[in-house]
């Protein structure tokens, strides 16, 4: 079954948050002023089973969802992650199964687990290698180097298919965009320069936090030659480019913002539906999945949400802030970046 929604979108992709906790409190997705000891996050009762997981995937599927990619908060957190790869995989019409993950918990034992679950791609966030950057950016304990290691235990494993997202806040780590590129020059590896995006309510977010694609591009024109890679998926979020080692990529939502192409829907860890990483309202689809699993139901339910979907909030954001009427936002952490 192919849906499409208002602006003519296939549903093709689902991201699906495991869970709402994480190891980094990066000021971006997680502030630690407001994710303290004190914040009640989600206790296991209200939170889907793999089982559960499994079950909404095949009912995407059937709707024409072909990728999957799992996110969080931090993934590995979620304990044996790699069991629930499996269960994905077993669906043959799946073609693509993803983790997003900030790396420090890929230990050997993990990313093995991983490989052999047929995990097909993993996705690293390293926003910064200089260490003092990198600990004002996570607000963490935790070192560039302990990504890296996960990195480097991911090449180890044979994992082909690996990218890492560099988010870029201005005056922050902007001066390390070619940096970064340089050290994974010889890591057959794609780096993905992120705009500093306003998901959520509690980033600080503004436009003059920004630094923007085209002042990516003039950055890694200063030591590399690059040119435009035009093959790419259409659904594709990020531009990509070749340089003199390789390939890179700018995910540009803020000052070129790729919604009329956006195939995708994300799934919170407690069962709500979001229709845009913007969104400010979630569909709970729990009613659908306890006591007992209503598949026919749930399809029919997914089936006219999607068809209803009018989304594409980067579109219109400038015009939506202008006159004050951006609502409130899901959170990264919760609805899953």
């Amino acid at each position: 079954m192919k849906t499409l929604d208002k602006k003519n979108r296939s549903l093709k992709d689902i991201r699906i948050s495991v869970t709402d906790k994480c190891n980094f409190r990066c000021g971006y997705c997680m502030p630690k002023d407001i994710y303290n000891s004190s914040y009640q996050f989600l206790k296991k009762a209200e939170i889907l089973s793999f089982e559960e997981i499994e079950l909404l995937v095949n009912s995407f599927s059937d709707l024409g969802v072909e990728k999957v990619r799992l996110t969080g908060g931090e993934p590995l957190l979620r304990k044996n992650i790699h069991k629930l790869v499996e269960r994905i995989k077993v669906n043959n019409k799946i073609k693509d199964v993803c983790i997003t993950t900030n790396g420090v918990l890929m230990t050997k034992e993990s990313v093995n687990n991983l490989k052999l679950s047929g995990l097909d791609r993993i996705t690293f966030s390293l926003d910064s290698i200089n260490e003092s950057s990198f600990k004002k950016i996570s607000d963490t304990n935790y070192t560039p180097s302990d990504v890296i290691q996960g990195i480097e235990n991911a090449l180890s494993a044979g994992f082909k298919n690996k990218k890492i997202n560099v988010v870029i806040k201005k005056g922050i780590n902007d001066n390390e965009i070619v940096d970064i590129l340089s050290y994974f020059k010889n890591h057959d590896i794609e780096i993905r320069f992120i705009e500093f995006m306003d998901v959520g309510n509690t980033n600080d977010w503004s436009f003059e936090k920004v630094f923007g694609r085209d002042q990516i591009l003039n950055e890694i024109e200063k030591k590399y030659t690059i040119k435009k890679v035009k093959d790419l998926a259409q659904s594709s979020t990020s531009e990509v480019w070749s340089y003199d080692y390789g390939r890179f990529g700018i995910i540009s939502s803020v000052t070129k913002p790729f919604c009329t192409n956006c195939t995708r829907i994300r799934l919170t860890c407690d069962g709500k539906l979001y229709n845009c990483l913007f969104s400010s309202n979630g569909y709970d689809i729990m009613k659908f999945i306890r006591p007992f699993y209503m598949d026919d139901k749930l399809i029919n339910f997914l089936n006219n949400l999607w068809k209803s979907r009018d989304d594409s909030y980067s579109l219109d954001r400038k015009k939506l802030i202008t006159v004050n009427k951006v609502k409130d936002k899901a959170e990264m952490s919760y609805i899953g970046g």
